[in-house]
């Protein structure tokens, strides 16, 4: 701490300047105050202060006159002048005897907290304490920021006042930007704050921001705006260099304010971004002004719930199909459906692996080749991610991969594979529509072709599809009422009206014995 000491011939004068600096947060402390110059010479012999803060017009001795004597014997104290007179005669008398500031009353708050500082510089560097005055002015500058950003409205603008001489900016806007580390096991704890402590020094040493830490983010006040050209990847450059390839990131900027006291709007911004951290992409910066994911909800169940067993059914026919590019679609259709219902992180990871599971369930019942097992540690795995999007790239990696080895009929004309289709899956719900979304037809369209290929419409090969199987499991031996359900006719009724249709008999007449039916073929035309 440097000694101070205050002279001024008016009482409120000095119980003000006591009052309204914090003269410790800034370096120094007040050791005596007295009304004219004669005390000031005499208290300067007994105490040696480092700065004296002075008047000039003073009875007895004024303030030119006192600090004449007391250079007589002491060239490095500071003195920091204060006048009501704005006469340049004054100030050039000052200078002429080293003089280090002249504060004109009324005295502007702002403007004496920044000579202190200055001044407070100046005597470190003579007596060598640069580098602890420095970390001293970081970790005010800190404080206040953290204290800005807690701070209730009615009491910013009192905060502002303190931090904005510690601060220097090149433009009006202002702007938070938060950064959390990636807690990657095997970068361990000691890395981990290597890494904060680089990401800290970088920002200083490159004059883009001041640093401050809140619970496990590292946060900074920019000096730039990030919406700029080049700055938004300036920062991301400067991030990923001091993080490296083990430790990654995930950072959120708040929206822009124009004065210190509304920095706590940005802040709450970045930080309601980096709520929904899962949905963020890692080693990206992601403005508060952007959309996480186009879909995600701004409200927990704002949207329907998501349909998970049409999900789960659509990629199951997908997967069957082998259409690859139809396995990744309806993954983020998926994920874009649980996200909008609701956007947490368990919530998502938990409906993913729903329908993942039943489509597999059903696929290896489909196919011996596929093992459900097999895809364990990959159900497993989703559970681990950190983020939405590695999360889905893992599952459409391994998906894509099992629709290719089983996209046989892949190059089959279209109307050939829905054929083909129909004779695994005529016992589900099959509708046209369905079939023309994994195509990427019109509904209509794709009727008209499968008509003039097959002769018949979608339904109506369908429904042969349906009745020759219902004559092999009749023939089985199997009752009526298994026999309806099984080839996807769940109302007997229906089942009855449909078989005589076709076979011109009751499904009973059939059951056991040699068909009494009429021919009707399946083949193609």
């Amino acid at each position: 701490m440097y000694k101070v000491l205050v002279v001024d011939d008016e009482p409120a004068i000095r119980k003000g300047l006591l009052k309204i600096v914090d003269w410790e947060s800034l370096g120094f402390c007040v050791v005596g105050d007295v009304s004219n110059g004669i005390k000031a010479v005499a208290l300067h012999q007994e105490l040696s202060p480092e700065l004296i803060v002075i008047d000039i017009r003073m009875p007895r001795m004024d303030g030119l006159q006192a600090i004449r004597e007391i250079r007589k014997t002491d060239g490095e104290c500071q003195f920091l002048i204060l006048s009501g007179y704005a006469d340049f005669a004054y100030a050039k008398q000052a200078m002429e005897m080293g003089v280090s500031g002249y504060v004109l009353k009324p005295i502007d708050e702002l403007e004496l907290k920044g000579e202190l500082l200055r001044i407070r510089s100046k005597l470190d560097q003579r007596s060598g304490h640069a580098k602890l005055s420095e970390f001293h002015v970081d970790a005010l500058r800190e404080e206040l920021i953290l204290k800005l950003i807690a701070a209730d409205p009615a009491d910013a603008p009192a905060l502002e006042s303190e931090l904005l001489p510690l601060t220097r900016f090149a433009g009006k806007s202002k702007q938070i930007l938060l950064v959390e580390a990636e807690d990657i096991s095997q970068a361990g704890l000691e890395r981990l704050e290597s890494v904060k402590t680089k990401w800290l020094e970088a920002a200083e040493e490159e004059d883009l921001g001041y640093g401050f830490q809140t619970g496990p983010y590292i946060g900074f006040l920019l000096k730039g705006d990030l919406n700029r050209p080049g700055v938004k990847s300036e920062w991301t450059r400067l991030l990923q260099d001091a993080g490296g390839l083990q430790v990654g990131f995930t950072a959120a900027a708040g929206r822009i304010v124009y004065k210190l006291a509304d920095i706590r709007q940005s802040y709450e911004g970045a930080l309601g971004v980096l709520r929904n951290r899962f949905l963020l992409a890692e080693g990206q910066i992601h403005l508060v002004t952007e959309s996480v994911l186009s879909h995600t909800a701004t409200e927990p169940n704002r949207h329907a719930p998501p349909d998970l067993e049409a999900l789960a059914t659509k990629l199951f026919y997908m997967l069957d199909l082998g259409r690859c590019e139809g396995v990744a679609e309806t993954l983020e259709e998926a994920g874009r459906a649980l996200a909008a219902y609701d956007s947490s992180e368990s919530a998502i990871k938990s409906g993913l692996v729903q329908v993942l599971s039943v489509a597999l369930s059903n696929l290896a019942a489909l196919h011996q080749n596929v093992n459900i097992q097999d895809y364990a540690p990959l159900l497993a795995e989703l559970y681990q991610h950190a983020h939405y999007d590695t999360a889905l790239s893992a599952a459409q990696t391994q998906l894509v991969d099992l629709a290719g080895r089983l996209g046989g009929n892949g190059s089959l004309p279209v109307v050939k594979q829905v054929m083909d289709f129909i004779q695994r899956h005529y016992h589900e719900n099959l509708k046209l529509e369905t079939m023309a979304e994994i195509y990427n037809y019109h509904k209509g369209y794709l009727g008209k072709m499968f008509k003039q290929h097959t002769g018949d419409s979608f339904h109506t090969f369908l429904d042969k599809v349906r009745i020759q199987q219902a004559i092999r499991l009749l023939r089985e031996g199997h009752k009526v009422y298994e026999v309806s359900e099984r080839v996807g006719y769940p109302n007997v009724d229906y089942f009855h009206s449909k078989f005589k249709k076709y076979v011109g008999a009751s499904p009973s007449s059939i059951k056991g014995a040699p068909p009494k039916a009429k021919a009707f073929s399946l083949e193609t035309t």
